[in-house]
């Protein structure tokens, strides 16, 4: 049932937007009574929190099956940069910029998104180094980076709202792939 009303909420915020995405229409959609909703998400912040770190985590999950071999050659750091901007380009990042920008003037949603960021960031640290084969333990450099990643991705997928020709985009991704390639090498051999 939380999964449902989960989905129901993703689902609703990409097609209605926030301010569309009420508890009544995303309970008729997951097909919920409102006391059921209630139970498990006792107000919309709640809710829409929640959403927001499911979706993150579903796609964090897709990311790293699909990068289980590490990012030792060329080939898989392009592949790896693709995925990620499948992720970034797709609905997850139209949902959570949705969230964001209404989290600016909500401060109990601004307080709920700032701790699954929190999480998210935590998260795709250790990935990116398991990825360069780092551990991840007070080590800034790879905070950085991981940082910087992120910022560049979030600032395309925003900019893709007013600008949909990918091309620029693309141009951008190439500069990543080789930034991420020059990260490898010089974390590998620290």
């Amino acid at each position: 049932m939380r999964e449902r009303l989960l989905d129901a909420t993703i689902l609703s915020i990409l097609e209605d937007g926030f301010s569309g995405a009420t508890t009544r229409r995303i309970g008729q959609r997951a097909g919920v009574s409102r006391g059921a909703q209630l139970h498990h998400y006792p107000t919309r912040q709640h809710l829409l929190g929640a959403a927001a770190e499911h979706l993150l985590n579903r796609r964090h999950q897709e990311f790293q099956l699909a990068q289980a071999g590490g990012l030792t050659s060329a080939a898989a750091i392009a592949a790896a940069v693709e995925f990620l901007w499948s992720i970034y380009s797709g609905p997850t990042l139209k949902v959570w910029q949705e969230l964001v920008i209404a989290a600016r003037t909500d401060a109990a949603l601004r307080e709920q998104l700032a701790g699954v960021n929190e999480r998210f960031f935590a998260r795709a640290r250790q990935t990116l180094a398991d990825l360069f084969g780092r551990p991840a333990v007070d080590d800034d450099e790879l905070a950085a980076i991981t940082r910087l990643t992120l910022a560049i991705l979030d600032g395309l997928a925003l900019n893709q709202t007013l600008e949909p020709d990918e091309r620029g985009a693309r141009n951008v991704l190439r500069l990543v792939e080789t930034l991420a390639a020059a990260w490898s090498e010089q974390l590998r051999r620290t």
